[in-house]
């Protein structure tokens, strides 16, 4: 066998994610028995996908990705009219993480802070917000940016609680 396209296309977390349950579903409704193999694999990358940090964590309940859902975001960020082009990793990286953050969103994008100002980066996070949500979780750690401090009184407190 000779392999004439070494990578064709690149696939997001979604779609891997997407492609296992609607595989898991049509071998289902045709009574077809899977291998072993494949199924423990099915079932590993399914749970690892739906697992925290994930935002597929709870896909099945929000159905914020869909298949519209991530050309509607392509197109909302071209349409930002960003001065620097977001790379095709990079997208694939925003897609696998949703980033709540720009610090969050740094990790995905190289050199950030260089090449978008602060509001732009801004716009990113919250154009990311609009098309693919956000976790109850992080909407609620937003609404305490401030809490550094409650943490380091806490644990300040530590040693007067156990005594010592």
């Amino acid at each position: 066998m000779k392999i004439l396209e070494a990578q064709n296309a690149l696939l997001s977390n979604y779609e891997v994610y997407q492609h296992i349950v609607d595989q898991r579903k049509r071998n289902k409704e045709q009574n077809r028995r899977v291998p072993g193999n494949a199924h423990h694999i099915m079932t590993e990358v399914l749970t690892y996908l739906r697992q925290k940090p994930s935002p597929l964590e709870r896909q099945e309940e929000t159905q914020a990705y869909s298949p519209d859902a991530i050309p509607r975001l392509f197109e909302k960020l071209r349409e930002a009219n960003l001065p620097s082009e977001l790379t095709k990793g990079e997208l694939l990286s925003i897609l696998n993480l949703r980033p709540p953050s720009t610090a969050v969103l740094s990790t995905a994008i190289e050199d950030m802070e260089e090449r978008f100002t602060d509001d732009e980066q801004n716009k990113i996070v919250d154009i990311i917000a609009e098309v693919l949500g956000r976790d109850e979780a992080e909407e609620g750690a937003e609404g305490g940016e401030g809490g550094e401090g409650d943490a380091m009184d806490a644990d300040a407190a530590l040693p007067v609680e156990n005594g010592h």
